[in-house]
C-alpha cells in the first residue's frame, strides 16, 4: 500500500477553500486504496493532535497565527513553515509528499523532506508566489525580497517530481520560470461542488429569504479578495441605476478583505441596486445559486495565471450562465467560451458588461439553464479530470515496486 503525506495550513472542519479540494483529494486517495496522513496547523475547531477523519490521518500541529493585520499574518507564517517542517520529520516515511501554498512559500520544505526522508514530491500551486504578494501590494514588485523568494521557490519547483496546477494558464507561468514541461500536470480545483445541484430560480428558497422576489440577479458569490476586479462592476451597476433599471439587482454573497472598500464604494456611489448577503451554509448552495439569473467571477489582469478563480465550479454545477470579468487568457475565460456557458470581459469594460447584462435582462425568459448547457457542464465537472487525474498522476511517479505490484 503506498502512503501519502499532504502538508497545508488548513483542513476540516477548519475553514478554508484550500482545505476542502484537499478533503475531496485526501479521500479519493484513501477510497483508491492509500494510506494517507494530512498535516496542518491547530484551529479554534480543532486542538493540536492526531485523529482519523474518514480513513485519513489528520495530524495537527500547534502554531500561533493571526488574521488581524498583514504583519501578524506574515509572521505567522514564517513560524508555520518550520514548525510543519520539523513536524513532518518527526512522522512515518511517506512515499509521496504532497505541499501546498497555504501557508506561501511552504513548498521550499519538499527538497530537505525528500533529502532526509527519501520520498517522491508534488507541489500543489493553487497561487504562485511571490508574484501574487507582489501584485497584492505585500511588498514592492520588483524588490531584492520579492528576487529571493522567486529565486528559492523556482529552485524547490525544479527539485519536486511534479507540479500540479488548478490551470493552464499557471503552467504557463510555471514553464516561464523554467519548469520542465513534462513535469507539469493541470488538474482544476473541481469536486468540491458535488453537493450543488441545478434548482429552479423561481420558486427559490433563497429568494423568498431575502425578499428579493423577482428581481433580475447579478450575483457575485464568494470570497471579495484582493487578486478580484470589483470597480468593473460598481460602474456597471452605477450605469445601469442611471438607466432606470430598478428591477436588475448586484447581489454580493460572501465575504473577504475587500468587503469593506466594496461597501464604501456602494455608498459613495449612491447605488440603491447593489446589496449584500452573508456567506452561505454549504447545504444552501444549490437554491442561493440557482437564485441568480447571471453569476459573476471577476479577476484582475495582472493576476493572470497567478490564482485560478474556483467559484466558476460552483456556477457550472449549479447549471446558471456566468460572466467572467477577467483577462482573456485565464482558465475561467477558456472554460467558459469551450462551454458556451456565459461571456468574457475585459476588465475596465463597463459598457459591455452593461450590454451583455441588459440582453440577458430582456431575453430573462430564456435563461432558465438550458438542458445543454448543464449537459456540458456536468459533463466537464466529470471528477475525472480533477480527482481521476490527480491520483493517476501521482501513481506515475511512485517508484516501480508500487507499479509492478
Amino acid at each position: 500500500m503506498p502512503s501519502i503525506l499532504f502538508i497545508n495550513r488548513v483542513y476540516p472542519p477548519d475553514s478554508g477553500a484550500t482545505g476542502r479540494v484537499l478533503e475531496l483529494v485526501a479521500k479519493g486517495f484513501s477510497e483508491a486504496g492509500w494510506e494517507v496522513r494530512i498535516l496542518a496547523t491547530a484551529g479554534p475547531g480543532s486542538p493540536s493532535g492526531t485523529q482519523i477523519r474518514d480513513n485519513v490521518t489528520v495530524i495537527r500541529a500547534g502554531v500561533p497565527f493571526s488574521k488581524t493585520n498583514l504583519l501578524l499574518r506574515a509572521a505567522g507564517y514564517a513560524l508555520m513553515i518550520p514548525s510543519l517542517f520539523l513536524r513532518a520529520l518527526l512522522l512515518p516515511r511517506s512515499d509521496l509528499v504532497v505541499t501546498k501554498t497555504d501557508p506561501p512559500m511552504l513548498l521550499v520544505i519538499g527538497p530537505f523532506l525528500k533529502l532526509m526522508k527519501g520520498s517522491r514530491l508534488i507541489h500543489w500551486a493553487q497561487d504562485l508566489y511571490p508574484e501574487v504578494a507582489e501584485e497584492v501590494g505585500v511588498f514592492p514588485k520588483g524588490s531584492a525580497l520579492a528576487g529571493i523568494l522567486r529565486g528559492l521557490s523556482t529552485l524547490s519547483l525544479k527539485s519536486h517530481d511534479l507540479v500540479v496546477a488548478v490551470g493552464r494558464c499557471m503552467a504557463g507561468k510555471l514553464r516561464e520560470r523554467g519548469i520542465d514541461p513534462s513535469r507539469i500536470r493541470v488538474v482544476p480545483n473541481i469536486g468540491i461542488e458535488q453537493e450543488i445541484r441545478p434548482a429552479p430560480r423561481l420558486p427559490n428558497e433563497f429568494r423568498e429569504r431575502h425578499g428579493l422576489g423577482d428581481s433580475f440577479l447579478v450575483m457575485y458569490s464568494g470570497n471579495m479578495g484582493r487578486a478580484h476586479d470589483f470597480s468593473t462592476t460598481l460602474e456597471a451597476a452605477r450605469s445601469i441605476q442611471e438607466k432606470g433599471f430598478s428591477t436588475i439587482l448586484f447581489l454580493f454573497v460572501g465575504s473577504g478583505p475587500m468587503e469593506s472598500w466594496l461597501r464604501n464604494e456602494v455608498q459613495r456611489l449612491d447605488l440603491s441596486n447593489v446589496r449584500f448577503l452573508p456567506s452561505q451554509a454549504e447545504e444552501s448552495l444549490s437554491t442561493s445559486l440557482a437564485a441568480a439569473d447571471l453569476h459573476l467571477v471577476t479577476m484582475k489582469l495582472e493576476m493572470t495565471g497567478l490564482v485560478v478563480p474556483s467559484k466558476l465550479y460552483g456556477v457550472l454545477a449549479a447549471g446558471r450562465p456566468c460572466l467572467f470579468v477577467g483577462p482573456a487568457t485565464s482558465e475561467v475565460a477558456c472554460v467558459i467560451r469551450e462551454l458556451k456557458v456565459g461571456a468574457v470581459i475585459e476588465p475596465g469594460d463597463q459598457e459591455s458588461l452593461v450590454d451583455i447584462i441588459l440582453e440577458s435582462f430582456k431575453n430573462s425568459g430564456e435563461l432558465e439553464g438550458s438542458s445543454k448547457m448543464i449537459e456540458r457542464s456536468m459533463k466537464y465537472l466529470n471528477t475525472e479530470r480533477g480527482m481521476g487525474h490527480f491520483l493517476a498522476s501521482a501513481e506515475g511517479i511512485l517508484p516501480d515496486s508500487f507499479k509492478n505490484s
